[in-house]
């Protein structure tokens, strides 16, 4: 791209009519991504499809957006989750965002208010003195105040940003237990010194629905307040995440910056916690994991890798509607306090298991192997729409060797979205989890997690197993549970060697032993093969054509060679001794 000098100020910048869909920092770190990976470079936002999306290369969106929808609802509300630790400008942040909404009636708050009572601002009472002083609404002295459930916890009680983001996250699960959050609702996640644009609501919407993405999650480091209004740099400047670093973890580091964007830019899988809005269906599917206290690294490429797992892609927003007040909220005492809470050995063992979901080496290990392999299916592990090896090579962030890159090549820039297939039963589909936290249901025949090779298996009940349905029998506990098979599904290599976690109501270990053993009957068609009825015309279809084949083929041999084989020729030498005299 050019340079180009203001002839006023005598400052230097690019030509922005050299990039109509604009521009994108890659950095100045030669040494790791050589020449061609520093500097800006035109964005291009054809590029990001990857392909015709009749080749299927292009993200999921869905074709009419309100047929997902159910019946009883006519829109979509906004839920925000705002995580807030001993800070004044919690009220603020809530006055802001009721008097500067579009809609401020479709908007509604989950604050997480980690404070001492007799000594902090209580958000929702400051709010509401707030909302009376500006006399907004005679008849009510609290406009919306109904729409803000605080979720008090002690100061004391506080542990850390990642484990107040947990239990947001299981306010909005519960908010979605009981009908009053649906999966096609906004979640707006952000902290609690918070401003914003007017009617930011309808702006973060129709940003969102510029990505054309129903899987899309527009995240970033907001900008300051200082800049509310702004245009900066008139070429509308906006922070872009795409870089990290290694620490105890992944943290996310050295935040680069696009320019003049048309439409919000495709990521490579960074996330950050400041800001996060997309379709609650996100939310409820990759909640924040509460069993990270005491943790501030990692928590954010984590649970990037989650949500990309999952599906979900990560975006820049091209427009600043959401700022932050960094100056005021970093300034104040005590606004990390929760570290004096802090207890070392559940700082590590969180550490520990934010890094064992991504495989990045740890100093000290305490989870087993079979222990990470299970945790990696739980609710707060892995999704099983894309795979980790993919992530790595998309994201080009090397995890297992604790390098930032994998290859030398910068992905800040232009990066093609990565194709995978949706759950069968559609976005709208919220996992369930039991007790454990281990999946309910079996996976479905599109999930990256297994192989196309086994069954689906299913314990019942019978009085008397019989030996023709017991396909897989280790060590069974009790002699009336078999392993029946039931449908063709996908089935991973560590199920195979007795890792089967199939969640509530199964138990690998107990049901099936350390080994698996399978029928290899089965591999052809299971539904035929359980029942009773037995003879070629049970068979499959191409197995009874093949065998037709066959016999046909031996008997046409028998035909072909018949007087070739050694009796014909020993009649021959006898005729050819007495003659054509008749052999008896």
């Amino acid at each position: 791209m050019a340079y180009v000098k203001d002839e006023i100020t005598s400052k230097w910048s690019h030509d922005m009519r050299d990039a109509p869909f604009g521009a994108i920092m890659l950095g100045h770190d030669e040494r790791t991504y050589g020449k061609n990976g520093i500097d800006w470079v035109k964005y291009d936002p054809e590029y990001e499809c990857g392909g015709d999306a009749l080749d299927g290369q292009c993200p999921h969106i869905a074709k009419k957006s309100e047929s997902l929808l159910p019946p009883e609802r006519k829109k979509r509300l906004i839920n925000v989750a705002i995580a807030s630790y001993r800070d004044p400008l919690c009220p603020v942040t809530l006055f802001n965002m009721f008097t500067k909404a579009k809609n401020p009636s479709d908007i509604r708050v989950y604050v997480l208010q980690q404070n001492d009572p007799e000594v902090d601002v209580n958000c929702l009472d400051k709010y509401c003195e707030m909302m009376q002083e500006k006399a907004l609404k005679a008849d009510d002295p609290c406009p919306f105040a109904e729409n803000v459930n605080i979720h008090h916890i002690h100061a004391k009680d506080a542990y850390g940003p990642a484990y107040a983001r947990g239990l947001i996250s299981a306010d909005l699960s519960n908010a979605h237990d009981e009908g009053k959050l649906i999966p096609q609702d906004y979640c707006l996640s952000m902290d609690s010194h918070m401003d914003f644009e007017p009617e930011f609501d309808a702006k973060l919407i129709d940003m969102w629905n510029l990505s054309k993405n129903e899987y899309a999650v527009l995240s970033t480091y907001v900008a300051s307040t200082e800049q509310l209004g702004v245009n900066l740099n008139g070429i509308n400047e906006v922070p872009h995440l795409c870089m990290v670093v290694f620490t105890s973890s992944v943290r996310v580091h050295a935040t680069k910056c696009a320019r003049g964007l048309t439409k919000p830019k495709l990521t490579n899988a960074v996330w950050g916690a400041g800001l996060s809005f997309s379709k609650c269906h996100a939310e409820l599917k990759v909640p924040v994991d509460i069993h990270t206290p005491h943790i501030f690294d990692g928590e954010e490429f984590n649970r990037a890798a989650r949500f990309w797992t999952h599906g979900y892609d990560i975006y820049t927003p091209h427009r600043v509607y959401v700022l932050h007040n960094y100056k005021d909220s970093q300034s104040r005492a005590g606004h990390s306090g929760w570290m004096s809470n802090k207890d070392t050995t559940s700082s590590t063992d969180s550490s520990v298991r934010l890094n064992s979901l991504i495989d990045v080496r740890t100093f000290s290990d305490n989870m087993k192997v079979e222990e990470v392999k299970r945790f990696k299916r739980s609710r707060y592990g892995l999704g099983d729409r894309r795979s980790l090896d993919q992530l790595i090579d998309f994201s080009g962030i090397d995890l297992r060797h604790r390098r930032v890159s994998i290859d030398g090549k910068n992905r800040c820039g232009n990066i093609q979205w990565v194709p995978f297939e949706e759950h069968p039963k559609g976005v709208n589909f919220i996992p369930k989890f039991d007790a454990n936290e281990d999946p309910i249901d079996f996976p479905d025949v599109t999930s990256v997690w297994y192989e196309k090779s086994l069954v689906k298996i299913e314990v019942k009940k019978t009085a008397k197993p019989s030996v023709s349905n017991v396909l897989v029998q280790n060590n069974q506990k009790d002699p009336t549970e078999i392993a029946v098979v039931h449908e063709p599904i996908v089935v991973s290599s560590a199920q195979k060697h007795g890792v089967l976690h199939a969640g509530k109501g199964y138990n690998a270990e107990s049901i099936l032993g350390k080994n698996l053993r399978v029928d290899s009957r089965i591999l052809m068609e299971p539904a035929r093969l359980l029942g009773r009825q037995h003879g070629i015309t049970h068979l499959p279809l191409f197995v009874q054509f093949f065998s037709f084949l066959l016999v046909v083929g031996v008997i046409s041999s028998v035909v072909i060679t018949r007087g070739t084989g050694r009796g014909a020729r020993r009649k021959k030498n006898l005729i050819a001794r007495n003659g054509n005299e008749k052999l008896v």
